[in-house]
């Protein structure tokens, strides 16, 4: 991949050089490199996964600085994607100790307060967003009744 990315770069650098020709002319968009910029908006999405999170009873950490070089290599993420940042999601263990039920919200129903709520608008499914110790293979828990058999490679 060695051509391709000297491209991506030589493509990036051509058009910082004429957007910052132009600004002075005309308001110009920021150009910024493609690792950047996913970086940025994965930060955005990562946001709002814990906002709604959070709204679903859920606790949540947001994490960076670890060694990422490691966690690709653990969870066989494949060399052409990044990990920004990684979410801690779970339930508050503090509820469990405190003999507190965990309230799941449920957007499709009615709550306590008698408002409707709206209905979901669709979504990928889980498992194309979440994934178990390996990048792409399912959570035990998105697993139906099926038994799982993993393909062994000789």
């Amino acid at each position: 991949g060695g051509s391709s990315g000297s491209s991506t770069h030589l493509s990036t650098i051509l058009k910082q050089t004429f957007t910052s020709a132009l600004s002075p002319i005309q308001p110009m968009p920021t150009m910024e490199n493609v690792e950047s910029w996913s970086y940025k908006n994965a930060g955005i999405i990562a946001q709002q996964y814990t906002l709604s999170a959070t709204a679903h009873g859920l606790s949540t950490c947001m994490m960076e600085g670890y060694d990422a070089r490691r966690v690709k290599e653990i969870l066989r993420i494949p060399e052409r994607y990044g990990v920004p940042l990684m979410v801690a999601t779970g339930y508050d263990y503090g509820l469990a100790e405190e003999g507190k039920e965990v309230v799941h919200a449920d957007l499709d129903e009615e709550d306590d307060d008698g408002v409707d709520r709206p209905e979901r608008t669709a979504r990928l499914e889980m498992n194309e967003l979440f994934f178990g110790d390996t990048f792409g293979e399912p959570l035990d828990f998105l697993l139906d009744d099926a038994p799982f058999e993993k393909e062994v490679v000789a």
